[in-house]
């Protein structure tokens, strides 16, 4: 692939600083960037996962975050007028002005923090592509969780308190975040929240409880495989059995071996009615 001319691109961006104030037109013109950018000749591999199933550029993979961080100081500057191009940005279609949304939104001051939240709420109440909603939450997050942990922790909890699935789900990818970098005091919380989704059956937020559930092996082995046993326990029929083998490869072999020990006293109960 050839070398992206970075002289080049940095005049573009420098292109898109000026418009800034302009919502449509820097809309407009962060499209021409991409378009020129794009690899109109480049033939994926039939096997290859797609970045997002929304529309969609073939791009080099730098070309995004070099505009994305190009504009970060700009866009820390004024949050108001920041807020109006995710605004615009939020109603386009492709992945990448959405993507871009999120990180503009992540560089507002937390003193914006009401409007933050607020957009973070509004695109939640609609459905998401997978990789919009990782986008909203790695780099729509990232002044709330770095700057105000305390009030990040209480809406991610608030979302697991939600009584609607895919905010549910929401929440379990947010707290796989946060459990990477709250403090260790912070875990037996996330346990507790945690816990009554490992019991669950539910099928959709099978894949986030798994990541949640890996980040928190992470932080503290000994803890998660503790909890999990402590489910198991007081979890009837063979379907958390499922769910906690496909937790074993997130720890070393001796944690490992000693979860796997408690799946199969539980398919013993199981077995035998007890």
């Amino acid at each position: 692939m050839a070398a992206i001319d970075l002289t080049r691109l940095n005049k573009q961006i420098e292109g898109l600083k000026e418009v800034f104030s302009q919502p449509v037109e820097f809309h407009r013109q962060f499209h021409e960037v991409l378009q020129f950018y794009h690899r109109y000749a480049h033939h994926r591999h039939k096997d290859a996962v797609p970045v997002s199933f929304m529309r969609v550029y073939d791009l080099p993979e730098q070309i995004l975050s070099q505009i994305a961080n190009g504009l970060n100081l700009k866009a820390r500057q004024d949050a108001k007028e920041t807020l109006a191009v995710v605004d615009e940005l939020w109603m386009d279609e492709h992945f990448e002005a959405r993507d871009l949304a999120a990180h503009l939104l992540g560089q507002i001051p937390v003193s914006a923090s009401a409007e933050i939240y607020e957009r973070i709420s509004r695109w939640m109440s609609a459905p998401m592509d997978r990789a919009v909603v990782n986008s909203v939450f790695s780099k729509g997050s990232q002044r709330l969780r770095s700057e105000d942990p305390d009030e990040w922790t209480a809406f991610v909890g608030n979302l697991l308190a939600s009584p609607l699935e895919r905010t549910q789900n929401h929440g379990l990818y947010a707290l796989s975040l946060l459990a990477e970098q709250s403090h260790s005091d912070q875990l037996p919380r996330f346990f507790r929240w945690v816990r009554p989704f490992i019991q669950s059956d539910q099928i959709l937020i099978q894949p986030n409880l798994s990541q949640a559930i890996a980040a928190l092996a992470r932080r503290s082995p000994t803890e998660t495989a503790y909890v999990l046993k402590e489910v198991m326990s007081d979890t009837d029929g063979p379907g958390i059995e499922g769910r906690v083998r496909s937790y074993l490869p997130f720890f070393e072999a001796e944690v490992s071996q000693g979860l796997l020990a408690s799946i199969r006293l539980h398919q013993k109960r199981t077995k035998l009615g007890i």
